[in-house]
């Protein structure tokens, strides 16, 4: 046998069902995975595939960006008058609050998903 020039050149063969490859597929689907051998591979080593749903860091993305939006805005405003009011400055601190809470509850929500 010929050493291949790469990493993992032993291969492995396995015989399906069309039930049990329909299965397996199932499950690929489900954890977002395109590649079997991937998949295969972390289900043997790990015992278990990870899932990650970046929907809650999408989310939290989006939040970002308006509240950003708003920031300048404001900034905008200060640049072309020279001047800022002090409700301008307290919208902003608000603004700023508010992207902290998110990335708190954030940070919380992804937390306790990791630990379930």
């Amino acid at each position: 046998m010929i050493k291949e020039k790469r990493n993992r050149y032993i291969e492995k063969k396995i015989r399906l069902r069309p039930d049990e490859n329909n299965y397996i597929i199932n499950k690929m689907d489900n954890a977002g995975r395109k590649n079997f051998n991937a998949f295969a591979l972390e289900m043997l080593i790990q015992g278990q595939v990870t899932i990650v749903d970046f929907k809650t860091l999408n989310d939290l993305k989006i939040a970002i960006d308006r509240v950003g939006k708003n920031i300048n805005q404001i900034a905008k405003k200060v640049n072309e008058s020279g001047d800022i009011s002090k409700s301008d400055i307290d919208e902003t601190k608000n603004l700023l609050k508010e992207i902290e809470k998110v990335v708190y509850q954030t940070i919380q929500t992804e937390y306790k998903n990791y630990r379930n």
